[in-house]
């Protein structure tokens, strides 16, 4: 099921990560899977389509999606939500812009925990006035988390801590004691915490854990932001959903009305489909998965001559490759023209991410093996 991939497809579709380069090049970058969404979310989009969607649906989001939605946070994310917490929007990127346009004013700042992070979360906070400040997972320190670094950055200024978790670009799960660390900080300074959970489904090792399950105290202090792109492959949809209480939720949910009047009904439609029948896509597609994740880091562990984190989530490595002299930047660009593979420069996910390349294992072994060779020729020449 997950042996080939259609190339022809990627090349005419997939824009972002594989059209705009020539048909020798090899994308490891974009985060975006390599393979068709389920057939059962074809299937939902076609059946809607039948009875044509065309009125306007519900601010929130459409009554079976947010029902949906409900039983999938009791049941996997430990939470129990009412209709009232949760709003359908256009991907977890218009969340982040939420979370920051909302909550920051001019001079506000923003722990962001842990660094390097999504470059999103720097771009939206400094959009909107405010100074992000970064608790950085160092490689020395075995990418440990600093809470009593969080406890020290926190001041009069800080309005918002951002987490993201499973954690985009190392693959990192944050523990539940470091969650609950982070939730108790919050509600005893009064600040708002933003978490992104949208790597939730893809998990080898350990077991991922929502912050806003932790107490109803933490819960009404957070914002999570959950979504269906990543592991069914629909990310050209844009559907996400926010899950947050009281004032701030209620002023999220205004203003969303006067930019966005709802979700496209096509896309809830998909999402729907996701988390009715995505179990079973889940079961085949997350052990696909973990053997690339396996096969690719002792591959890549080999190739870099340097040990690096083995990613407990997410579709990514990010190894280090400072040893070979040059920036982030000039090796992905090398890879680039030496190699033809295209990666992501360490760079781009703000402090923390210099000396480091971020690569997609979401992709075929034919293509990651292929790709993995020419990174091995070119690395010989340097």
């Amino acid at each position: 099921m997950f042996d080939n991939v259609d190339l022809k497809f990627l090349r005419d579709k997939a824009w972002l990560k594989w059209g705009r380069y020539s048909e020798d090049m090899i994308s490891l970058s974009v985060a975006d899977i390599d393979f068709p969404p389920p057939k059962e979310i074809i299937d939902e989009i076609s059946a809607t389509l039948k009875n044509p969607p065309s009125p306007y649906n519900d601010y929130i989001g459409e009554h079976r999606l947010i029902q949906a939605i409900i039983k999938k946070l009791k049941e996997k994310n430990k939470i129990k939500a009412k209709e009232e917490d949760i709003l359908v929007i256009p991907g977890s990127m218009f969340a982040i812009f939420l979370a920051c346009y909302i909550t920051i004013k001019p001079g506000d700042e923003v722990i962001i925990c842990p660094a390097p992070v999504y470059g999103p979360f720097i771009k939206n906070i400094k959009n909107s006035g405010g100074i992000p400040v970064f608790i950085e997972l160092k490689r020395e320190k075995e990418y440990k988390l600093d809470i009593n670094e969080l406890k020290d950055k926190i001041n009069h200024r800080t309005k918002l801590i951002m987490i993201c978790n499973p954690h985009n670009p190392t693959g990192r799960l944050l523990t539940r004691d470091e969650l609950l660390s982070i939730g108790k900080l919050a509600v005893e300074k009064g600040l708002i915490i933003f978490s992104d959970e949208l790597y939730e489904d893809m998990i080898y090792e350990g077991r991922h854990t929502s912050i806003a399950s932790l107490s109803e105290d933490i819960f009404n202090h957070t914002l999570s932001c959950f979504g269906f792109s990543k592991a069914f492959g629909i990310a050209g949809f844009r559907i996400a959903y926010l899950l947050g209480r009281g004032r701030l939720m209620q002023e999220i949910k205004d203003r969303f009305h006067y930019m966005m009047v709802h979700t496209d009904t096509l896309a809830q439609a998909a999402g729907f489909a996701a988390l009715k029948y995505g179990k079973n896509w889940l079961t085949k597609f997350i052990p696909h998965l973990k053997k690339m994740r396996d096969f690719g880091y002792n591959r890549l562990k080999d190739i870099l001559r340097e040990e690096f984190f083995k990613p407990q989530a997410t579709p990514f490595f990010f190894p280090y490759i400072g040893h070979f002299g040059l920036s982030s930047l000039k090796f992905a660009d090398f890879l680039k023209q030496k190699a033809k593979v295209v990666v992501n420069s360490g760079e781009m996910f703000g402090p923390g991410g210099e000396g480091f390349i971020r690569i997609n294992f979401a992709t075929s072994f034919s293509i990651l093996n292929e790709a993995f060779l020419r990174i091995e020729k070119a690395i010989k020449s340097l």
